[in-house]
């Protein structure tokens, strides 16, 4: 019986060259995409990671060990990586504190606590998945092109490393260790949170590259 993830490749190869070809993406590589746009990416982004490295926390607390601690460990790596780009474009915590979580960004938050809460720590798992592994195939996929924006080839570098590979692949055999001892109810959840990730993580781009805000 393969891994359960290998049935996620399909989804997530897709989502890849979708987000490659997105003009966020596009004029992050090339440099061309203003640093305003990138500001607000990174306010938002951050608002995401806080929920994301609570969401480790909680699923953690359920999981056996290794994997609890491997999952707990996991959640600190971005958050070094961001502190460096919002000291070098001075962005404060009091401008991202005062920023509201943008309507797309509140929905993905949303639709994870949801996995967790209504269907529990395999289908949470597998929605946790994409933010790394879409990050991951992005950066590789890019390697060869430089973008002249030092900031921003710095963005694709810190995804690109050995490190963040290997980080990756550990939220993958985290998810794989769920599935193998769920029913097939519970996979196909799992495969639904993931699919629902990727979708949040495409319009995550489109957030950023339009500034998106709340229309009431």
């Amino acid at each position: 019986m393969s891994d359960f993830t290998t049935t996620l490749t399909g989804t997530i190869n897709r989502t890849c060259q979708e987000s490659i070809t997105h003009p966020f993406i596009d004029q992050l590589s090339s440099g061309k995409l203003p640093q305003a746009t990138f500001r607000y990416y990174l306010i938002q982004d951050h608002h995401y990671l806080t929920a994301f490295n609570q969401l480790h926390q909680l699923i953690a607390d359920h999981l056996p060990e290794p994997d609890a601690t491997i999952l707990r460990h996991l959640s600190e790596g971005e958050d070094l990586a961001r502190e460096k780009m919002h000291r070098e474009i001075n962005l404060s915590n009091a401008e991202i504190t005062a920023a509201p979580v943008a309507p797309t960004a509140y929905a993905y938050i949303s639709h994870m606590y949801y996995q967790l809460n209504r269907y529990g720590v395999a289908a949470a798992a597998a929605g946790l998945l994409p933010c790394y592994w879409l990050y991951s195939q992005v950066a590789q996929k890019l390697t060869g092109h430089h973008s002249p924006v030092p900031l921003y080839q710095e963005f694709f570098d810190s995804y690109a490393a050995a490190d963040f590979t290997a980080s990756t692949d550990q939220m993958k055999e985290i998810v794989n260790h769920q599935a193998s001892e769920a029913n097939l109810a519970t996979r196909q959840q799992m495969q639904a949170a993931f699919n629902i990730s990727c979708y949040y993580e495409k319009q995550f781009w489109q957030m950023a590259f339009e500034q998106q805000e709340w229309k009431y």
